[in-house]
């Protein structure tokens, strides 16, 4: 019995480890420029330069005055800087009046503050875009031809 007591304190300890590393926020300073892959949990606040793939579990905020190539996922994404790419959040994403956005946008909730520039393709919803779109035959109804007693006909 001792061997599954030891194993149910691991269990929750990982727990605690994985809601600890979410809460903690990471910084990218202004003067730094990241080229690569960045994955992980937890939250991060960018204030430099990023060209690549940012991959996190947690919040992602593109603060002033950062520059962004590339592709940024993550549960939360806040924009108040430059993005040229893909942005796609799990949860909700918001461009605040000094956000800058060319590319696309992937999220169920979207938020857009006046002032900000956006250029691209927005996608709301966790279906793909081809189911989302209904068939051409069930788009529109077959036009139907007056018959003799329709309204041409006396």
């Amino acid at each position: 019995m001792p061997l599954f007591a030891k194993k149910k304190i691991d269990i929750k300890s990982q727990r605690s480890q994985t809601a600890l590393s979410q809460n903690e926020t990471s910084y990218f300073g202004k003067n730094l420029t990241i080229r690569g892959r960045v994955s992980g949990n937890g939250n991060v606040i960018i204030m430099g330069g990023f060209d690549g793939e940012f991959n996190l579990r947690g919040r992602v905020k593109i603060a002033q005055p950062a520059k962004i190539k590339g592709e940024v996922k993550a549960d939360v994404i806040s924009v108040n800087g430059s993005v040229e790419g893909r942005l796609a959040a799990q949860q909700r994403l918001h461009l605040d009046k000094t956000a800058r956005i060319e590319g696309q946008i992937v999220t169920p909730k979207l938020s857009i503050a006046e002032g900000a520039f956006f250029d691209g393709e927005i996608t709301m919803s966790g279906r793909s875009a081809q189911a989302s779109k209904p068939d051409a035959a069930d788009a529109a109804p077959a036009p139907q031809k007056p018959g003799p007693s329709g309204p041409d006909q006396k």
